[in-house]
């Protein structure tokens, strides 16, 4: 048994994969700098006020930072929190709406009936695949409608009597199974 190789792709889709990383990086970059613009308004107002106050009593460095940089910390990672799961959610939907469509339009042809397939947004991800699949959908809906057109003709000569042309319309229909490719074809 051979064993399978490793996809070493790293990015599949370069400009979505990229972008997605930048607005992360980008969110980041936004919570630590009010997070240190925050710190810093504290300390300043903080100090301010206990050197300015002459019956404060001295408090070391570690002592009169600890809180205000705990409650800061604790505010950082809320707010990171719930943006994060903001942003997530908002870009999540760009791959989870096709995935969706496509899952319903899938799941509808392996019952048997053909979903009518109008494609995704156009800021979605994913718009390759949708054109293959309305593609994929769109054969197969017309070699059914030739299977029943050759299957019409042939039940419409054989009613009339002209079962000479049933044989035409047999290699029609074969021709038409034939097209598809993994299917077994009768010996």
């Amino acid at each position: 048994m051979t064993t399978p190789h490793k996809r070493r792709i790293v990015l599949i889709d370069h400009r979505f994969q990229l972008r997605m990383a930048a607005a992360f990086i980008a969110l980041q970059v936004l919570l630590t700098a009010l997070f240190a613009f925050a710190l810093y308004l504290f300390m300043d107002s903080e100090i301010h006020a206990d050197l300015a106050s002459a019956h404060a009593s001295y408090q070391s460095l570690s002592q009169m930072l600890s809180p205000i940089v705990i409650i800061l910390a604790v505010f950082s990672v809320t707010l990171s929190v719930v943006l994060s799961t903001l942003f997530v959610v908002v870009l999540s939907h760009k791959i989870a709406g096709p995935m969706y469509r496509f899952r319903a339009v899938l799941e509808a042809l392996a019952e048997r009936r053909f979903e009518s397939f109008r494609g995704i947004r156009p800021d979605d991800q994913l718009g390759e695949i949708a054109v293959s699949l309305d593609k994929a959908v769109e054969i197969m809906r017309e070699d059914i409608l030739d299977i029943r057109m050759e299957v019409a003709r042939a039940r419409n000569e054989l009613a009339t009597g002209q079962t000479f042309k049933l044989i035409d319309r047999l290699d029609t229909l074969d021709l038409v199974l034939t097209r598809w490719d993994g299917v077994e074809k009768n010996p």
